[in-house]
C-alpha cells in the first residue's frame, strides 16, 4: 500500500497560488498601462494627487 506524503499537495496549490498572484498583478499591470493617466488626471484635478 502507497502512501501519499502530506508534501505532495503543496506543490500544486504552490503554483496555483503563484499563478493567481501573476494573474492579478498582469491585470493591475495592464488597468495602470491602459488607464493610469486618466487616474493621475482625475486625482490632480481633485486635489488628491500626491504621487509624483
Amino acid at each position: 500500500m502507497d502512501m501519499v506524503s502530506p508534501a505532495s499537495h503543496r506543490l500544486p496549490l504552490a503554483a496555483l497560488t503563484i499563478l493567481v498572484g501573476v494573474a492579478v498583478s498582469g491585470a493591475a499591470f495592464y488597468g495602470w498601462m491602459r488607464y493610469g493617466s486618466d487616474m493621475l488626471i482625475t486625482l490632480s484635478e481633485n486635489g488628491l494627487s500626491g504621487c509624483l
